[in-house]
């Protein structure tokens, strides 16, 4: 084998690493690891380049095992691991399968936010899975062989006949490349075990002829003789005039010629991925040119730098972009959005000052979890079946109109109407306020409801008020909805203007998408390049756009279609869920939010609103025995309020395009939204003091000053609320 000079271009990254001549003439010569890129201490990485036995490309890094402040970790069980897999009835689902890309990101994901809070460093895919045609129609995978992460077994299946040879990270740091089965009585010392399809090199010696087997993109491990050094090598493959691919005994030239003693070939093809973390870029770049999109993987293999107790400097390079990717890393369905269901976190209160003890709450509620408002946010499954009777669907396409159709069919009779997850979140913020405010609910009183005409939050408010009265019999609780309810709980209701700002909203809004997001590939990989697909598809961006809401949207199912493979966000790459996440938070924070641009009528219109917070609070204070007034409506309705009030964060005044950074709304207006202002009085004297609860979340107000804490006078804030402009 030759290897040339070249320059290597990562994707996704503007670091280019000029590479040395490497004059590896035979198997016994050796790669020149000191004209390698340095990624971190203790991991280098380099670029190969071939011309004979054929064109071949990779990168390959060197760990070094001694240094004591890097660990390994894995990809974990899925959460229904065990259970039958949703179309496969003859598979179990052993891990939930995602890019290397993505498990980078979610491993580096900030705790509080989801993620696990390591500094992950370079990452790449380990062992062979099924099923895997493309694209793999179900967001599960079957690790074949024995295969334990992070000291748990994710299978145990010594008898497939797909793989040979374990690479095994012990408990005591040592790595090392062995044949199966793994004896019993070592299996408790086991860290990390992954299963590879063969082990290709043992004691330096290659156990495969040349042109013995098929030529293929690879995935290889290595060990140095001396356990010192790890060798991870990522070869490309099926990529004319790049790479074409090496077989068992091109692999095994190439381990010799990186220092590897002992080798093993993991799983390669599509899922060869090799990621390292860029601290400039604050991304992961992808090191190889790969002109397939990353496939998800069932297992993949990261290695993170350990850190002391307290030392969490690298965790301050996120600024609040990274924040709002970490968060969706952490977890997939926030990038839904006003559809992300509601987090329940435990909150400590502040204390109030001495001697103010609560005594009323006034609420108000977004319904719970919903089915779709009404068919016509069903558009991507008339699509999908005008494109399948035209023939010009694919196979991933055939697969997803199926996942579709399941949604569909669990919509028929229920559109607009409160999902069981719904009715689950208001029941449960119902107990959680009574446990926290006990003593405003302990000697009983009256609770006046009152809801928006929509069944979503009329079930919203029965759901709330029968389980708070299931926590204190007591209580008297009043119910009234109508138009009259209607133009207090949604300030849209009386706002004259609504329709021509909404026309300005989607003309900005429409813009923002196509400059946002690419849609080509998504639709390149469910229809033909036929002449009929741009006039039966109609606007691309339309229908990514569609296709997005309808996945954001099935996380409020998930009682409903428990049990069902009808996930969507597996056809979507993590570059496009971020761009879709990001427009989607624009799109409606023009539509609700106190926007540089559109923000003053909308938040104006919420003064009604605020008037009957004053009101009722008023009432409750001169005449007693009420203790709460709850009211059920809608994200139109609570985040204007949020801005009328001038709450930090929630009701920022800022430009639409930078929403996404400083008003998530997956955190802000998720399903169950709510804000409570909870009153305090003082034992003597007749004082009242005030906070405010967002997502049962303590709130600071612009522009107020607090007696202590997030505690304000209701004086103050009464002044805020019934101010004659803003």
């Amino acid at each position: 084998m030759r290897v040339k000079n070249r320059v290597v271009r990562c994707l996704g990254c503007v670091v280019v690493a000029v590479l040395a001549w490497l004059p590896v003439q035979s198997t016994g010569e050796q790669v020149d690891w000191s004209s390698a890129e340095r990624v971190t201490d203790g991991i280098d990485m380099i670029g190969l380049s071939y011309e004979s036995p054929r064109l071949m490309k990779a990168k390959a890094i060197r760990v070094d095992l001694f240094n004591k402040s890097l660990a390994f970790t894995a990809s974990g069980r899925a959460d229904r691991w065990g259970q039958p897999m949703p179309g496969y009835t003859n598979l179990t689902i052993k891990t939930r399968r995602e890019t290397v890309e993505e498990f980078m990101m979610n491993a580096r994901a900030p705790i509080e936010l989801g993620g696990r809070g390591l500094d992950m460093l370079v990452a790449f895919n380990t062992s062979p899975w099924s099923p895997c045609p493309e694209p793999t129609p179900t967001p599960y995978g079957q690790t074949h062989g024995y295969n334990v992460s992070d000291g748990v077994v994710v299978s145990d299946d010594y008898e497939s006949s797909r793989v040979r040879g374990l690479f095994v990270v012990w408990k005591n740091g040592r790595v090392d490349v062995r044949p199966t089965p793994l004896p019993k009585n070592s299996r408790d010392d086991v860290w990390i075990a992954h299963s590879g399809f063969a082990i290709i090199l043992k004691d330096g010696q290659p156990l495969f002829r040349p042109n013995e087997g098929a030529v293929h993109p690879r995935t290889v491990v290595g060990v140095s003789r001396d356990g010192r050094w790890l060798y991870v090598l990522a070869l490309e493959g099926r990529h004319k005039n790049v790479s074409l691919g090496a077989d068992y005994y091109d692999l095994a030239q190439i381990m010799l010629s990186l220092g590897a003693s002992d080798a093993l070939n993991m799983d390669g093809g599509g899922s060869t991925t090799l990621l390292r973390w860029d601290d400039a870029e604050q991304r992961p770049v992808v090191c190889m040119q790969q002109d397939t999109p990353p496939r998800r993987n069932a297992l993949n293999m990261g290695i993170y730098r350990k850190h002391v107790a307290g030392d969490d400097a690298w965790k301050r390079t996120l600024d609040e972009g990274r924040l709002f990717e970490a968060a969706i890393d952490g977890d997939v369905d926030r990038c839904a959005g006003i559809y992300h269901h509601y987090e329940f976190t435990d909150e400590q209160d502040t204390p109030p000052p001495a001697g103010y003890r609560p005594f009323y709450i006034s609420h108000y509620g977004r319904h719970g979890s919903r089915y779709q408002r009404d068919k016509g946010r069903m558009r991507v499954y008339n699509v999908l079946l005008a494109a399948e009777k035209a023939g010009i669907l694919k196979a991933p396409g055939v697969a997803l109109l199926r996942r579709i159709r399941a949604i569909v069919e669990a919509h028929e009779g229920m559109f607009g109407c409160l999902a069981v997850r719904g009715a689950k979140e208001h029941a449960l913020l119902a107990q959680r306020m009574q446990k926290r405010f006990s003593e405003v609910f302990a000697s009983g009183g009256k609770v006046r409801c009152q809801s928006s005409v929509k069944h979503r939050c009329l079930t919203s408010m029965a759901n709330f008020s029968c389980s708070l009265k299931g926590a204190v019999p007591q209580l008297d609780i009043e119910f009234e909805t109508g138009e009259r309810c209607m133009e207090r709980l949604l300030p849209s209701a009386r706002d004259k203007d609504k329709d021509k700002r909404r026309s300005a909203i989607n003309k900005f809004t429409g813009k923002l998408l196509v400059e946002t997001v690419n849609a080509d590939r998504l639709v390149n990989l469910l229809f033909r390049d036929l002449p009929n697909r741009d006039e039966i598809v109609g606007s691309r961006h339309l229908f990514v756009s569609d296709l997005f809401a309808l996945a954001s949207a099935y996380q409020s199912l998930a009682d409903e279609l428990a049990g069902g493979d009808t996930s969507i966000f597996d056809y979507f790459t993590r570059d496009e869920l971020l761009a879709l996440a990001r427009y989607k938070n624009c799109k409606y924070y023009a539509g609700m939010g106190n926007s540089v641009e559109f923000g003053e009528g909308i938040v104006w219109a919420a003064r009604r609103l605020a008037v009957d917070f004053v009101d009722r609070a008023e009432d409750a204070m001169k005449k007693g025995g009420v203790c709460a007034d709850l009211r059920f409506g809608h994200d139109s309705g609570i985040l204007p309020f949020a801005g009328f009030v001038g709450l930090e964060g929630a009701g920022d005044r800022i430009p639409v395009a930078e929403s996404w950074r400083h008003c998530p709304l997956w955190r802000y207006v998720p399903m169950a939204a709510n804000m409570q202002i909870v009153f305090y009085r003082r034992e003597k004297g007749g004082d009242f003091l005030v906070k405010i609860l967002f997502n049962e979340h303590e709130m600071a107000i612009r522009g107020l000053a607090p007696v202590v804490g997030p505690y304000y006078r209701w004086q103050d804030l009464k002044a805020r609320l019934t101010r004659k402009t803003l």
